[in-house]
């Protein structure tokens, strides 16, 4: 019983993750986003700038579903493409930065070593700043959300459409459903079923401000990318099964349409909101452990508040972890900056400002406010395929 009750501490926890990364377009392994949602929870930055994340093997029989037994053959299958085929070295990424007018190619997991029952992987030290000490462009994820997909086209669309609802919800101040559009070979990038796949055509035209996409989609069936080309084997196949096990597992819920351009299926338009949090509900009427409650706060609130801070934030939401999150969000959403977030926070709780009724419109002498706005820059960010296969 005991054993359980820590297990559910565990994945009750959330990560942050850049925006880059996630609508980046790029082509990745399910396995490979769990070890990273996994990894987050211990990483280091060595001396040449890597990050390097660090897995137990407790936490690998809980993603594996293996109670018993070695897990030497798990791991190999992960490293080892003659056994598997795709592997964890398969998250691979193309950066697009306008702004400099540069392109680069990543291959993401650099390195993998396991010796007594750990995993340590090692990251690519150009993204190491799009993997740690995120301060604004990311997303906080649910590592019990990303942990229970099987999916990894429902991976992917969880991050991006939890990316892009938390944007819209903080610059509109509205928890209700939000629209999102997606051309339908964009989100096939997205998703990494068509990738540039080596060819210097798709690559060029990715490159550019505002890509032609049904040119992209014709050189890519010349590369023999033909997967799921048809609309009625995609939407069977990848969006009705994806949306199905995100209704199912995770806090959003999604529903969709086509946009058509007469017949024809060209887009896809998402219909995402944010369900209750019927365990918050049930956690209020149950005894508050506070010692529980404080251990989840300082995991979430410790790079921005002191160990006493946050045990005052706790007292003053009496413990109650969904008002804190919400406040906190709140916080990071906030267009202008906090001077003093402790007493923002407290402030936010009482007044229950992450609540559009309620947000505060101070005078312009009583600002106490700015804190970096979680945004979610346009990125455009491309993919190819960097392994020879």
């Amino acid at each position: 019983m005991q054993d359980k009750k820590r297990e559910q501490l565990v994945v009750s926890k959330s990560y942050k993750k850049s925006n880059e990364l996630i609508n980046a377009m790029g082509k990745g392994t399910a396995l490979s986003q769990k070890l990273f949602a996994i990894g987050m929870q211990n990483i280091t930055v060595d001396k040449t700038n890597n990050v390097v994340a660090t897995i137990y093997g407790s936490e690998l029989r809980k993603m594996f579903n293996s109670s018993s037994g070695s897990l030497y053959e798990h791991i190999e299958a992960l490293c080892d493409r003659q056994i598997k085929g795709a592997t964890i070295f398969d998250w691979n990424l193309l950066m697009k930065d306008k702004e400099n007018g540069k392109i680069e190619a990543h291959q993401v997991v650099t390195d993998a070593s396991f010796k007594d029952g750990t995993l340590t992987l090692r990251y690519n030290n150009s993204l190491t700043d799009k993997i740690v000490n995120l301060q604004k462009n990311y997303t906080v994820l649910s590592l019990a959300d990303t942990l229970s997909l099987k999916s990894v086209y429902s991976l992917r669309l969880y991050e991006m459409l939890k990316s892009a609802y938390d944007y819209k919800k903080a610059i509109i101040k509205d928890e209700g459903e939000q629209a999102f559009e997606y051309n339908l070979t964009e989100l096939k990038l997205e998703l990494g079923i068509i990738t540039s796949g080596g060819s210097k055509e798709i690559k060029t035209e990715l490159e550019k401000d505002f890509p032609d996409y049904d040119k992209i989609e014709e050189l890519a069936e010349k590369t023999g990318q033909t997967k799921y080309k048809e609309y009625k084997i995609f939407n069977r196949n990848v969006l009705n099964k994806a949306k199905e096990e995100l209704n199912k597992k995770t806090s959003l819920d999604v529903d969709y349409e086509p946009i058509k351009s007469g017949r024809r299926a060209v887009g896809i338009r998402f219909y995402v909101n944010q369900k209750e949090s019927v365990q918050a509900n049930k956690k209020s009427a149950a005894p508050i452990n506070k010692d529980e409650i404080l251990d989840e706060l300082i995991d979430l609130l410790h790079g921005d508040f002191k160990v006493r801070e946050i045990r005052d934030i706790a007292e003053t939401a009496g413990y109650d972890l969904d008002k804190i999150k919400k406040s906190y969000e709140y916080m990071q959403s906030y267009a202008t900056k906090i001077d003093v977030p402790i007493a923002f926070m407290k402030d936010c709780i009482k007044n229950e400002y992450y609540t559009s009724k309620n947000a505060p419109k101070f005078p312009e002498k009583n600002k106490f406010h700015n804190f970096e706005q979680n945004s979610n820059d346009n990125f455009e960010e491309l993919e190819r395929l960097l392994l020879d296969n």
